[in-house]
């Protein structure tokens, strides 16, 4: 695989049906110090909704911040170091994927990420695609600093 489709150089050409879905805390519990990536088990509600999904024709974009901290945001260690590692682990626990797309910027341990598009992974396992869209549609901005309305 060249290293532009792993460290998230390339654009994503389907427009419609495309799942970035995280990997720490969402496709498998945070790493504790004394555990390897290598070792975790994924969450079996999270992959066997993602197969639903795939089979029903939806692009799935594995997108992780994994070692940004450890090689301080160096994609290409990243890409050398990490990806083959979790590349590993999606293909041995039967995690579908189409894209990989490594050095994600970190947010930190007290950061956060937001998003109008972004679901919780609770919300992403509760919630039918009608559901998920009432939700972002819920929270985003509306324009002029308003929110949508429900």
């Amino acid at each position: 695989m060249p290293i532009d489709r792993l460290v998230g150089t390339t654009t994503v050409i389907a427009s419609k049906n495309i799942l970035i879905v995280d990997v720490d805390g969402t496709l498998c519990p945070i790493k504790s110090r004394d555990q390897s990536y290598a070792d975790l088990t994924p969450e079996p509600r999270i992959v066997a909704k993602l197969k639903t999904l795939a089979d029903q024709g939806w692009r799935i974009v594995i997108q992780t911040a994994r070692g940004m901290r450890t090689y301080d945001g160096n994609a290409g260690e990243i890409a050398i170091n990490v990806a083959p590692v979790l590349l590993d682990w999606l293909r041995r626990h039967d995690i579908p994927f189409h894209e990989l797309h490594v050095a994600k910027p970190w947010a930190g341990s007290n950061g956060f990420y937001i998003d109008d598009r972004a679901v919780r992974p609770r919300e992403f396992l509760d919630n039918t695609f009608e559901g998920l869209e009432a939700i972002c549609r819920r929270d985003r901005l509306a324009g002029e600093g308003e929110m949508q309305d429900s």
